[in-house]
């Protein structure tokens, strides 16, 4: 399906959904390589990805420590306290979701009458 016959919703939707899977996957590769520790620190060219806002984000947040040289490695700890915060704000955002649909399907069965 074309990208731009989706509606504007669907755009900001599928973002939130790469965003959410690249977070994802920058944990998933510092893990397998065993960078959790200032010793075991990886370039980030050892990562194989794009340098995003998304990696400089996480940096920020303290997912991922800078060990000098543009080394980084993982702390488990803050990986841990972010995709906890980042599920959080995905249930909260999907029960927003619910109830807004829930109150377009009542006004629209109220108009019907």
């Amino acid at each position: 399906m074309n990208a731009h016959l989706l509606p504007r919703a669907s755009h900001t939707t599928m973002s939130a959904a790469v965003i959410i899977l690249r977070r994802k996957k920058f944990i998933r590769r510092f893990a397998e390589q065993g960078a959790t520790c200032p010793d075991r620190a990886i370039p980030f060219e050892g990562v194989d990805m794009r340098r995003s806002w998304i990696f400089d984000q996480m940096v920020s947040r303290g997912v991922f420590v800078r060990a000098g040289n543009d080394r980084f490695y993982m702390n488990q700890e803050a990986a841990r306290t972010f995709l906890e915060a980042q599920r959080r704000r995905a249930r909260i955002g999907g029960g927003i979701l619910l109830v807004a649909f829930v109150i377009v399907v009542v006004v629209l069965l109220g108009l019907g009458r």
